[in-house]
Order: C-alpha cells, then sequence, then structure tokens
C-alpha cells in the first residue's frame, strides 16, 4: 500500500484500495498529521467505509473516532447526516463515539443548519442535537478542548 498523501488526495478511483481496515486506518492517521479542509470528501469516504465496518460488525474500533475527528475539523455543518450516521451505526459507536462531532460546524451552525434543512431525518437529528445540548450545557464552550484532547489522544 502507499503510504503518501498524495497517492490518495484528488484520486477518488484509488480510494477502492483502502477497502481493508489496515489499509484505511493507515491512510486516516497520515491525515491526523496533514489533514486539509480540501480533504472532506475523501474524509467522507474513509467515514462512510468505517460505518460500513461497524454496520458489519459488533464492536468500536478507534479508527471510526479518527475519521469522525477529522471530518468534524473540516468544520462543514452538513456532514452532521453522516457524523450522525455513524454515532448511531451501533449500541458500541453510541457509546464510542462523543456527541460533541455531531457539532461540526460548531453548535449554533450545525443546529440552526438541521433545523433549516429538509433532509428526511432532520426531526430526529434536531432533537438529538438539542437533547445533547440539554445534557452537556458547556458543550458550545468546551468544544475546542474536547477536539484538541482527542487529537492528543489519536497522536500519541
Amino acid at each position: 500500500m502507499t503510504t503518501t498523501l498524495d497517492h490518495w488526495r484528488d484520486h477518488p478511483e484509488r480510494w477502492g484500495e483502502l477497502a481493508h481496515h489496515a489499509a484505511r486506518e493507515a491512510v486516516l492517521r497520515l491525515l491526523l498529521r496533514d489533514r486539509r479542509d480540501t480533504d472532506a470528501g475523501f474524509l467522507r469516504y474513509l467515514l462512510d467505509q468505517e460505518i460500513r465496518l461497524h454496520d458489519d460488525d459488533e464492536g468500536y474500533a478507534d479508527s471510526l473516532g479518527l475519521a469522525a475527528l477529522l471530518l468534524n475539523e473540516c468544520g462543514e455543518a452538513g456532514d452532521v447526516w453522516q457524523l450522525s450516521e455513524a454515532k448511531y451505526t451501533s449500541f458500541d459507536t453510541s457509546c464510542g463515539l462523543d456527541a460533541f462531532l455531531l457539532f461540526p460546524g460548531g453548535v449554533a451552525a450545525t443546529l440552526g443548519y438541521v433545523e433549516r434543512s429538509d433532509h428526511p431525518d432532520r426531526e430526529e437529528v434536531a432533537a438529538d442535537l438539542r437533547d445533547h445540548l440539554a445534557h452537556d450545557p458547556g458543550l458550545e464552550h468546551e468544544r475546542p478542548a474536547r477536539l484538541a484532547g482527542m487529537r492528543a489522544y489519536f497522536s500519541a
């Protein structure tokens, strides 16, 4: 497997080579050191592959959390749908993925985006986001530190 991001970036025709979990995890580790906002499409693909892995298998692998973190860091509120799918793929993923990752555009922007959307899961996701905020009122303020802590965890 090629271990440079240049091989993968902007080459979606090669992404299928990352079907094996170990190869995908290696690329996610590279992206941890050199993630760019322009990697969002690639990260969506990688997170989708992690969702598929976790949908077929019980348990929780850190690779799912890493993919969710990296996509969250791109800062696009529209990624809330995929991040929500990742969190609720299974009981294990719902416990393993932190709820603050469901706010990729920030708390207010993500919640507003969901509430204004016409997505079929809008009501369910909006209620879930509001529930997380009700149980974790410091989320808005603490989100940057939590992201940094999660990044530090994966960097260790």
